[in-house]
């Protein structure tokens, strides 16, 4: 009968479904990934990226018991920023041309400029990507001032045991991680399947198992730079043994605490089981309390009567001349092209995240978004340098024919 020959088809096919479905979760088990539904919702982005933190388990990040309310003093952004091939496009053409969802300016500690698309506003949470490199780079800093690290000369190896890293990873600085030239060899090919090494590291639920079983060097360590997100995640687990606690703890207490964050944030996970945090890519908070590392910098590293980082840490990212066309990276931070005047740095996410400050100008910009893979960065960067010389009422001659 057909009827029956079809049924008996469409019941081989759903055991087949459920055979198949019963493989990958057994092999998601022994491979260390999330659920099924977390990775299609991460393949087919069903999940916007910025949102991210929604995916994943994490660790809460209390808001501060004193939040510092941003001083406002608003007004129009009425110009055009430089983009591609000479053109000019208004502030909010910019804006939607690269998918913001957020974007505050402060200038000399007020917010002078607050634009939310796409239905989200100021109590907003959006994941961070690799901003969060910046944070951990201003908590190794903390953790220096306080003594719980000696030097950024001082081999990883004082600090983790044979079993968490493999021996050709001990003689690696501390500085080596934060300046992103260790060698560790986990491959930055954001684009790749679960076959790329940083995609699995970003979906794993055991970043300890993760980082054990890496043993090989893409170069000698210290002998060039090359941007790797392994980098970050050692570099964390090196400040959890340096502290005695996780690092969402530790960034609760010397961060977010004394720096008035407004609002409770989270760091995103491996999973419940482990809890060690995705410190390369997964801190989540508002685009207003982002913008309070990027104040802490502009401030000399400190807030109010409270020195939270050195003056000289606070000043380090400041300190290259980029006379190049490409970034530049110091110390957690990229540098753009033609520097000299501003000393501008900014931290950057993959899908559009940045927290962009000028020294020159004392403006902070955050801006968060669901935009092209590393796209645009560079033309990002400058359109933001050239709204803080707005904002602070530089003369824009001389800043946007330069590159």
């Amino acid at each position: 009968m057909p009827h029956a020959r079809t049924t008996t088809l469409l019941t081989r096919s759903a055991a087949a479904l459920l055979v198949l479905l019963a493989g990958a979760e057994i092999g998601r088990r022994i491979a260390d990934l999330p659920s099924l539904p977390a990775l299609v919702d991460l393949q087919f982005d069903i999940t916007p990226r910025s949102q991210s933190y929604k995916v994943f388990e994490a660790n809460r990040i209390a808001r501060s018991t004193h939040p510092r309310p941003w001083p406002m003093a608003l007004r129009a952004l009425e110009i055009s920023v430089p983009w591609k091939d000479g053109s000019q496009l208004p502030v909010i053409d910019f804006l939607k041309t690269t998918s913001a969802h957020a974007f505050v300016v402060i200038q000399d500690g007020k917010i002078v400029y607050e634009r939310y698309i796409d239905g989200y506003d100021a109590n907003s949470r959006f994941t961070s990507f690799s901003v969060a490199k910046s944070f951990v780079s201003a908590l190794t800093g903390v953790a220096l001032q306080q003594g719980k690290i000696r030097s950024l000369d001082e081999p990883i190896g004082h600090y983790l045991n044979s079993d968490e890293i493999a021996p050709a990873y001990a003689g690696i600085t501390i500085g080596q991680l934060l300046d992103m030239r260790s060698g560790i060899d986990v491959d930055e090919n954001y684009g790749g399947s679960l076959a790329s090494p940083v995609v699995r590291m970003f979906v794993s639920t055991d970043l300890h198992r993760f980082i054990a079983r890496r043993s090989g060097l893409r170069f000698a360590p210290g002998s060039r730079f090359e941007y790797r997100s392994v980098d970050t995640l050692v570099l964390s687990r090196v400040l959890a043994h340096a502290t005695g606690m996780r690092l969402s703890d530790f960034a609760q207490q010397v961060l977010w605490e004394p720096l008035g964050m407004e609002q409770d944030a989270s760091w995103s996970v491996d999973s419940g089981q482990h809890g060690v945090e995705k410190a390369f890519c997964c801190l989540n908070t508002t685009a207003r309390d982002f913008a309070r590392l990027g104040l802490l910098y502009l401030d000399g590293g400190r807030v109010g009567d409270q020195q939270v980082v050195s003056p000289s840490w606070a000043h380090e990212p400041r300190q290259p001349v980029n006379h190049g066309e490409v970034l530049d990276y110091r110390d957690g931070w990229w540098i753009p092209p033609g520097n000299a005047d501003d000393r501008d740095f900014s931290a950057i996410g993959v899908f559009g995240q940045y927290i962009y400050v000028n020294p020159a100008t004392r403006t902070v910009i955050v801006k968060l978004s669901d935009y092209g893979v590393e796209q645009d960065e560079v033309l990002t960067m400058l359109a933001m340098r050239s709204i803080s010389h707005y904002v602070a009422g530089k003369n824009q001659g001389l800043f946007m024919n330069r590159p």
